[in-house]
Formats: structure tokens, C-alpha cells, sequence
């Protein structure tokens, strides 16, 4: 006969424990149970090695380097830079484009320099020929920031890429050939603006007419964008040292300023947005159309602009206020500008508008403070006078001979 199993109450227990420890909708365990679990340390999951973490899928991609600012920049006649200065913002990427240009077959070379330092560098490279070094050889002074490496020959061509300083300051530029130095030498306005060129220290005086646009020759008449005027400009030298801006889509003058014209250098040698830059600060700023008749004020859409045509003494502008003809023609006068209307066939009287940046005057008519009355008896054909209240210190531009003064083209159309 089989002898019947006892089981071992601590046995039992133990096949039973598992039973009672289960997750999820397991009956509730007893209290002592779950105090147990408590202290039961989480388990944590393995980290990998460093050498063995992925980078992530995207990660960032650095900024690609900053694409250098071309500059041209040429050697011109007359031992000059063309342009003699320009702009670039501190730590801007630059690359001049150099173009020896110099019809004299000379050769030249450009060294950067810090703030002041132009003549010092001129020194020294006159003491380097003076030792015994070639002209133009690279020189070795921490006020230089760049240079080329060899002198540039006639008709040729190189390029320098260097960075612009980050600390705001106007940087020179310099041939430092013998002789060259004294009078070739530009500046570079980083972060800081630029004065009126007729005021600019940091640039050669003595060579910057032959810069400007027209080449000092006067009277000069050029088509040109021109800062605060309208994008059909019309920039005129008058003979002896005034100059005005012609807007021809209102139609009338925009500012005059006196003394050296207009470089015109940046835009010839940029993608053609640049502006004219004028010689000086304009003296007179009129801000509307400035004939008036009777109590009508002219509107821009009453305007037409129909061409000029010029003469010794500067062009004459045709135009429509309506349906009535005006010809203009600014023509120089004492220490300002005399403007001369004929209006055919007019009526009518007709008020000269004023303001008071300048002080006016008409033989023909009566100032008033609404301006300067013109009677219709006399409309047809009066001039007016505008003169600066300060007669500006600008020095006196000696023309040219009259054979080399005659504007072109002789006859302009819209």
C-alpha cells in the first residue's frame, strides 16, 4: 500500500509565494507586503560607453563662412585712387579688385593702415628705397593690415582680400612708390560716416577734381541718380563754383549746393544703385514746385517733363505745368543761383513760392510773405535770385579752357 505525501507547511509556502507578489488586476496585496516594496532600489537602465553614443540625426551645421565684399578700386591718372574713399562696416570681408589704370604707364602698389598711420608708412618705405630696398617692396610694421605682395605694372590687374578691422575707425590706403605717397591715398570709413568731400582731410584735395564727375570742366551737365531727387536726375556744374540738382519728375530744382561737383565713382564702378555724392552739403533745400498760379498750386501730376537743351551758360529746361509751357534755366549769380522762366502765352499773374533757407529777389516782382508776385504783364519772361543767407567758404573751382567747357550732349529728351 502507497504511503500518503505530507507536505511540508514552510514547502507549501514557498510554491505559493510567487502567487502573491503578481502585477496588474492581481488581488490587492497585504500591507506588510507592499512596506517591503518600498525599499526595493528601481532598477536603472545601462548607459552606453561615450565612444559608443550617436550623434543626433539633424545636428546644426555651422555658418558658412562670410563671402567677401568686392571693392574696385583703380590707379588713375594723376597719382589718384579711384574711388579716393569708401565704406565697409567693421569686420566686413573685403576684396579690392586693383586695375592699374594710370595712362603715365606707372607702376603702383596699395598698403592698408591703421588710423593716422598713412604718412608714417610713407616714411618708412622712403627709408626702406633709401637702405637699399626695390620701390614699392613689401614693408613689415604692425600699423599695416594689408598689402600687395609686388608692384603693379601698367594695364595690370590684382586682387587683395583681407578683413576689416572690428574697431570703428577711418583706415588709409596708400601707394607707397617714391613721390607717390605724398598725394596717392584714399580712406576707408569703417562704422564711421563720412564727411562732405569738399571737408574730407583724409583724402588728397589737390587731385580730387580730376575725380569728379566731369573732371572739373564747367559748365558739365550728367544724367545721374542723385540722393533725396527722383531716378531722372539731372546734375549740373554751372560755370564758377555753384552746382544744383534738377529733379524731372517734378520738375524743378532740388538743392544747390557750391564748390567741388559730384564723385560719381561708386556708382560707375558698383551694379549702378549707388548715388552721386556731393562735393559739399547743399546750401538750399526747396521743398515744392515754386511757381504758383493765381491761387492754384501746381500737383506733380500736373507735370510734364518735355527735355533741354543747353548752352554756355548751362542747360534749359522745357516742361508742362498743365497746359501751359515754362522753360527754365539756372545760371550762376554773385554767391548763389538766378533763375530764369519764360512762360509763352501767359494770362495770367503768377507767385513765385519762397522760403526761408535762402534770400530772394525779382526785379519784376513784389515780395511778399506768400512769396514774390509776378503781374501777367510781365510773366512772360522774369528771373529771381536765390542766394544763400551764409555765403559758403567753399574755395573757388578754376575752370577749364573754354574749348574743354562745352556739355554733352547738346540736346537731352526724356
Amino acid at each position: 500500500m502507497r504511503t500518503p505525501r505530507v507536505f511540508d507547511p514552510i514547502y507549501y509556502f514557498l510554491l505559493a509565494a510567487p502567487s502573491c507578489i503578481a502585477v496588474g488586476d492581481q488581488p490587492q496585496q497585504p500591507a506588510s507586503q507592499k512596506e517591503a516594496q518600498v525599499n526595493v532600489p528601481q532598477t536603472q537602465t545601462p548607459q552606453a560607453p561615450p565612444s559608443q553614443v550617436k550623434p543626433p540625426t539633424n545636428p546644426a551645421k555651422a555658418a558658412p563662412p562670410a563671402k567677401p565684399r568686392t571693392v574696385v578700386l583703380q590707379m588713375a591718372d594723376g597719382l589718384r585712387f579711384s574711388p579716393n574713399r569708401f565704406e565697409a562696416k567693421p569686420g566686413e570681408v573685403l576684396t579690392l579688385k586693383l586695375q592699374n589704370d594710370d595712362s603715365s604707364h606707372q607702376p603702383h602698389n596699395i598698403v592698408i593702415v591703421q588710423p593716422g598711420q598713412v604718412q608714417e608708412i610713407v616714411k618708412i618705405a622712403l627709408d626702406s628705397v633709401a637702405g637699399g630696398a626695390a620701390p614699392g617692396a613689401p614693408l613689415n610694421h604692425p600699423a599695416i593690415i594689408a598689402a600687395t605682395k609686388d608692384v603693379l605694372n601698367p594695364e595690370g590687374k590684382d586682387s587683395l582680400t583681407f578683413t576689416v578691422p572690428s574697431t570703428p575707425g577711418i583706415y588709409g590706403y596708400v601707394c607707397t612708390l617714391p613721390g607717390h605717397g605724398l598725394v596717392m591715398y584714399g580712406a576707408l570709413y569703417a562704422g564711421v560716416p563720412m564727411p562732405p568731400l569738399a571737408k574730407d582731410t583724409n583724402i588728397p584735395q589737390a587731385t580730387l577734381e580730376k575725380g569728379l564727375v566731369g573732371g572739373g570742366r564747367r559748365p558739365f551737365v550728367q544724367r545721374f541718380f542723385m540722393p533725396n531727387s527722383g531716378p531722372a536726375s539731372i546734375a549740373v556744374a554751372l560755370p564758377g563754383t555753384q552746382n544744383y540738382c534738377f529733379d524731372t519728375v517734378e520738375c524743378r530744382v532740388r538743392y544747390a549746393w557750391s564748390g567741388i561737383f559730384m564723385d560719381g565713382s561708386q556708382y560707375w564702378r558698383g551694379p549702378g544703385k549707388e548715388l552721386g555724392e556731393l562735393g559739399d552739403s547743399p546750401w538750399w533745400t526747396p521743398n515744392a514746385f515754386p511757381i504758383k498760379f493765381g491761387k492754384k498750386n501746381i500737383a506733380n501730376t500736373d507735370l510734364k517733363f518735355l527735355g533741354y537743351t543747353v548752352s554756355p551758360e548751362g542747360p534749359e529746361f522745357h516742361f508742362q505745368a498743365g497746359k501751359q509751357d515754362i522753360f527754365e534755366k539756372v545760371v550762376s549769380d554773385a554767391d548763389g543761383i538766378l533763375l530764369k522762366f519764360r512762360l509763352p502765352g501767359v494770362k495770367e499773374s503768377v507767385v513765385v513760392l519762397t522760403d526761408s533757407e535762402a534770400n530772394w529777389q525779382s526785379p519784376e516782382g513784389t515780395t511778399s510773405k506768400n512769396g514774390i508776385a509776378i503781374p501777367a504783364k510781365k510773366a512772360a519772361a522774369f528771373q529771381v535770385a536765390v542766394r544763400p543767407k551764409t555765403p559758403p567758404a567753399s574755395a573757388a573751382v578754376t575752370p577749364l579752357p573754354a574749348s574743354e567747357t562745352q556739355p554733352s550732349p547738346a540736346l537731352s529728351t526724356p
